[in-house]
């Protein structure tokens, strides 16, 4: 499955692009000139199909790879117009489908064109993303069965209602802080692991160096804090983390003794201001790389 990415401005941009949906007009002379350079759109020219059609015991695997691959082609509405795109998107799924299951994942494509259609125009019914997520969920039960549902959005479905049962939390004046942390921390609990992994990764690096930092002043040592890190972002990072660890402890110990050195040339009393300045390059040079001694300037007094 592909990665998710579910962020809040994620799901919000998404619950957006519907109030935008073209009105299926076809620009016809831009339709032209890529027709004439060759390709079906001049937006996935170096892209590939995101997404993919399956099917198992001859029957089509409806899940969110297929969801995609129809986006992917409907992202290109305003450049050709929806009857180039069926054709495109028929063509590709005959690589991968049978006849039978070919015209079902036709009959799905139309069925979540017309969903996404149904939903253009409804933006004064949306004030808010409580609102919007009734709208979306009424429509898509109106064009898809419920195993269509749990396959075609299943996922976004489950992080949608977290969304808008923590923004109901957050709003709500009547819990105090702890009451809304430990509440939200509970809807968290409750997310697939896949959702709840998604959600914590852009923060896990903040988690981890909170952690850390409370290990130390405990007096943690060397051994906790690999254990720590094993724990909270797996033994492969953990390794890679001491290693980082043993790099910066090498490099602070080289830059210290520089330093000293430094010092003590630059305190030289029997030298003249250009030996000094000599001997600190030829310093330097033996110490450090050319590439490591662009980063001296950060580390040393003026």
């Amino acid at each position: 499955m592909r990665r998710l990415g579910l962020t809040l401005a994620a799901a919000c941009a998404a619950l957006l692009a519907w109030w935008v949906w073209p009105d299926g007009a076809q620009p016809e002379a831009a339709a032209a000139r890529q027709a004439a350079r060759g390709g079906f759109a001049a937006s996935l020219v170096g892209t590939r199909p995101d997404g993919a059609a399956a099917e198992t015991g001859g029957k089509l695997v409806v899940d969110q790879q297929l969801r995609q691959l129809f986006d992917y082609y409907l992202a290109t509405l305003g450049e050709r117009d929806l009857a180039a795109i069926r054709t495109e998107l028929r063509s590709q799924l005959k690589r991968a489908l049978g006849g039978g299951t070919l015209t079902q994942a036709m009959g799905l494509f139309d069925r979540y064109v017309a969903y996404k259609r149904s939903l253009a125009g409804k933006e004064a019914a949306a004030a808010n993303l409580p609102r919007r997520l009734e709208l979306v969920q009424a429509a898509r039960r109106q064009y898809f069965s419920q195993l269509e549902l749990d396959g075609l959005f299943g996922d976004e479905d489950r992080y949608d209602d977290f969304t808008a049962r923590r923004l109901a939390i957050e709003a709500n004046p009547a819990l105090s802080a702890a009451d809304k942390q430990r509440m939200v921390a509970q809807l968290e609990s409750r997310l697939p692991s896949a959702l709840r992994a998604a959600r914590e990764e852009p923060v896990k690096h903040l988690a981890l160096a909170d952690a850390e930092a409370r290990l130390k002043q405990g007096g943690g040592g060397e051994q906790q804090l690999y254990q720590l890190r094993a724990g909270m972002v797996g033994q492969a990072a953990a390794d890679r983390l001491g290693e980082l660890d043993r790099e910066q402890a090498g490099w602070q110990k080289r830059l210290d003794d520089f330093k000293s050195e430094r010092t003590a040339i630059l305190s030289n009393g029997g030298l003249s201001a250009r030996q000094r300045q000599q001997a600190v390059a030829q310093l330097q040079s033996q110490r450090f790389s050319p590439q490591e001694a662009l980063r001296l300037p950060a580390y040393l007094p003026n």
